[in-house]
């Protein structure tokens, strides 16, 4: 036989005898490999249906404030009416030396919690606090223990008053029943009537220097501050007080000089042209908390109303409006917009750290009023206080 017909033969038979096998229901290799192979394919498909789908990205998101929306501050902050949903009752009716005014997002109860537990002690937050205070749970569901607050050991020089300021929820209930209850129980919030969110928070300062406008108007000094600083209320009263350092009209916090408009849509600070501009913002206070002394409440509560929204607070409020009336606000490196060293030696030192989550804060707290603790500390170079020191130009 030729050999191309043997060869031929051969396959012929392979081919058969796979065929057969097939009819038969015999296993082959082949076969086996294929019935696998299908069902990883199979797998595939099933996971690749169950998995989520990418939102598809068509832009930058919107921006609250766009180019048709009313800037005129008046229209929403309304200043000639009593807009509060909800606040305190004769609050100043102590002639506190320094009032401090929390913006604070809705759902931040365990910050406001810590704050009342820990230096609002030193601000003057109502009746004694508890001696512990619930950690809450941790990363895999397991609640913590309570941790135990050290006692008050010094007292500030004044009196002082702490409240807190809120928006209201979107919807059909704009205070929750949770809200509710903490004012109740606290009596220690203000609410009121603009909807609580990010794009929002210049007018929840204008509405800050409204309310301290008319419910506080002998206050010596007001402190806004957010709600994850930790501030040693002693240092900055004796700060206050210590008439060679401070003279007001008084604008002081953490200098910020040169910065620059952000153009990225995609950025949490971004400023479209139409709100801003000029190349350079004026010199501003960071945002996570300065002072003004009371003479300036008025002041700049008028130079707000004046002026069109912009969106970045301390901007608004601390460069522009300062700078239409007149006023410099001033660097003092015991603020500090970086988060500072959990350390009892240095925020014995200093007036506030940016950053502190509720356990650091009870941390700083035990460890500041720790008398065995604090003893152990050298003083600190002002230079070692903080890793920046602005050097500003003024136009």
């Amino acid at each position: 036989m030729h050999p191309l017909q043997m060869v031929n033969t051969r396959v012929g038979r392979t081919i058969h005898r796979s065929y057969i096998g097939r009819r038969v229901g015999c296993s082959q290799p082949v076969l086996v490999a294929l019935f696998i192979i299908s069902g990883f394919v199979f797998l595939f498909f099933q996971m690749a249906g169950m998995m989520p789908k990418r939102p598809v990205l068509t832009g930058p998101p919107s921006f609250a404030w766009a180019p048709n929306v009313s800037r005129n501050i008046s229209a929403y902050v309304r200043p000639t009416v009593t807009t509060a949903l909800m606040q305190p009752e004769n609050f100043c009716q102590d002639d506190p030396f320094l009032v401090f005014v929390v913006p604070s997002a809705i759902n931040n109860t365990k910050q406001r919690d810590t704050i009342r537990r820990t230096w609002g002690q030193w601000a003057g937050c109502g009746p004694s606090p508890p001696s512990s205070i619930d950690e809450g749970a941790d990363s895999q569901g397991t609640t913590k223990k309570k941790s135990v607050l050290a006692k008050m050991m010094v007292a500030p020089p004044k009196t002082s008053k702490l409240v807190f300021l809120l928006g209201k929820s979107k919807g059909d209930q704009p205070i929750s029943e949770t809200l509710q209850e903490e004012s109740f129980r606290y009596g220690d919030l203000i609410i009121e009537d603009f909807i609580d969110s990010y794009t929002n928070l210049t007018l929840k300062t204008v509405f800050m220097l409204k309310w301290v406008h008319r419910n506080c108007p002998t206050v010596k000094f007001v402190m806004k501050v957010d709600d994850d600083i930790f501030v040693n209320v002693v240092n900055l009263q004796k700060t206050l007080l210590n008439q060679t350092i401070t003279k007001t009209p008084l604008l002081m916090g953490s200098l910020i000089c040169g910065a620059k408009p952000i153009h990225d849509q995609w950025s949490k600070w971004y400023t479209p042209q139409y709100m801003f501009r000029e190349g350079k913002y004026p010199n501003y206070l960071s945002g996570t908390g300065y002072v003004y002394s009371g003479d300036l409440v008025e002041r700049l509560f008028k130079a707000a109303l004046a002026a069109p929204y912009f969106h970045l607070e301390d901007v608004f409020l601390t460069g522009l409006c300062a700078r239409s009336i007149g006023v410099r606000p001033v660097d003092n490196v015991g603020f500090s917009y970086h988060p500072r060293a959990v350390s009892p030696c240095l925020f014995k030192e200093v007036i506030m750290g940016h950053g502190v989550g509720p356990s650091t804060m009870v941390k700083l707290w035990n460890m500041l009023n720790e008398p065995a603790t604090v003893a152990k500390c050298h003083p600190i170079k002002k230079s070692k206080l903080r890793s920046y020191n602005p050097k500003c130009s003024w136009r």
